[in-house]
């Protein structure tokens, strides 16, 4: 399936209403370290990387793969940086990608997770020619759950027990969402994002 990802441009901006996605270079490597390290965002997670040098190596390695893409989520107004998104293939034969998302919390609350992970969408389904988008999270992570749902996607399952967190097992949500399914709601406005494009600045 090698041949089929779409290649990366390193410049491929994507543009929203209020804030766009910029590709992951080595100069946002003191964000990343930034967002990556702290333990307080990544609250629902099992565990959290600390280690800079490790973060720093871990985002370099992936600028130039083709089955990961990183954003940075900037804010268009003043160019300031609110958080981050992901998605990398899940299981390629099948044309599958997972998408993650985290928002500083300074910055949460006001809509820029929602159209982040609608820009991430358009961008994977537009541009990478998937089939299906999943999504998942710790069950006690309803604000994820909530932005995985209005951003249209699916819950399709519990995996139960799946993670141990703080001294417990919780249950795992699992959300997907069809390239068909994504034609018809995106494609008829109920979820897009009016004027969202894609730009090569």
């Amino acid at each position: 399936m090698q041949n089929e990802i779409t290649k990366k441009s390193k410049h491929h901006l994507i543009c929203g209403q209020r804030i766009e996605l910029v590709p992951i270079t080595p100069e946002h490597m003191d964000f990343m370290c930034r967002v990556e390290t702290d333990v307080t965002l990544w609250y629902y997670e099992e565990s959290v990387i600390t280690d800079e040098k490790l973060v720093r190596r871990k985002f370099t390695d992936r600028i130039n793969r083709d089955d990961v893409y990183d954003f940075i989520v900037r804010r268009i107004s003043d160019g300031v940086p609110v958080g981050v998104v992901y998605t990398w293939q899940y299981i390629g034969e099948r044309k599958i990608w997972e998408i993650g998302y985290a928002l500083l919390p300074e910055f949460q609350g006001n809509g820029f997770c929602l159209e982040s992970v609608r820009l991430l969408i358009s961008f994977i389904f537009g541009e990478l020619g998937a089939h299906k988008i999943v999504g998942m999270c710790n069950s006690e992570n309803l604000r994820s759950a909530s932005v995985m749902q209005k951003a249209g996607m699916s819950k399709q399952g519990v995996f139960r027990e799946e993670y141990y967190w703080r001294g417990q097992w919780v249950d795992q949500f699992y959300f997907s969402l069809l390239e068909r399914e994504y034609r018809s709601d995106y494609g008829n406005n109920r979820l897009a994002l009016t004027s969202a494009t894609a730009s090569g600045r």
